[in-house]
């Protein structure tokens, strides 16, 4: 994984704050290198905490608002820009044609012509970002000029480590030793996602798995991803 000023990344993710979770040092890493990155969120993220099907409260409406800002921040702090917000409902992405995704994915793709695409792995327990993996392998089929030639997975810490089986098996190692400040800033926009250790999205909960990663490959910390795809 290289990064330099002819770099144009796009991450697919299903909600707001897979993007800070899964590559967020990687890239604030790849913004210093001089990439350029544009974000897709599939879904709003915060409907699974309401009753199915009651999204119609001012409840409802002030919580979506609210994620919506809380990304926006978290982006600001990662120095990104260019950004589209989704808005299927969270774990509810099943409700929808496998094809409408699919189309939404291309659509970014076509106007964006990434080089290096990230997104979700199959091995998580959200199905939201099973569905997101499925639909990004769908929309990369090498049919087009503006198919990026890297793609590459990224883990969600819960969803996929509440996976029994399989696990998700990284072969990338990014060292975020020198980004992991600036990750934690962002992820700190988003207010309510984060639970007294043992979660794992608290901060010790973060920092051990990014101490894992690292441990891998012999560096203080880092972000794995899964190699799926690389056309030399």
């Amino acid at each position: 994984m290289y990064f330099d000023s002819k770099t144009r990344l796009l991450v697919v993710a299903a909600h707001p704050d897979d993007e800070v979770l899964g590559c967020g040092g990687t890239l604030v890493k790849a913004i210093e290198a001089g990439a350029q990155i544009a974000v897709i969120f599939l879904g709003e993220g915060v409907s699974s905490r309401f009753p199915v099907g009651e999204y119609n409260s001012p409840e409802f409406a002030q919580q979506t608002a609210q994620r919506k800002k809380e990304a926006e921040s978290a982006l600001e702090i990662l120095g990104i820009e260019r950004v589209r917000y989704g808005k299927m409902l969270c774990t509810q992405f099943d409700t929808h044609p496998l094809l409408s995704i699919v189309k939404e994915i291309e659509k970014e793709m076509e106007s964006f012509q990434p080089t290096v695409l990230f997104t979700h792995n199959p091995s998580e327990v959200n199905i939201d970002h099973r569905i997101t993996y499925e639909a990004v392998e769908v929309a990369c089929r090498p049919t087009r000029k503006w198919i990026p030639k890297e793609i590459y997975t990224f883990e969600i810490i819960c969803s996929g480590g509440w996976k029994f089986n399989p696990y998700f098996k990284p072969n990338i190692f990014v060292d975020i030793s020198q980004y992991w400040d600036k990750k934690m800033e962002a992820w700190h926009c988003y207010e309510g996602e984060a639970r007294p250790f043992p979660f794992p999205r608290s901060n010790e909960g973060l920092k051990t798995l990014a101490n894992y990663r690292g441990m891998a490959v012999g560096v203080e910390k880092a972000e794995a991803f899964c190699l799926v795809r690389l056309v030399v």
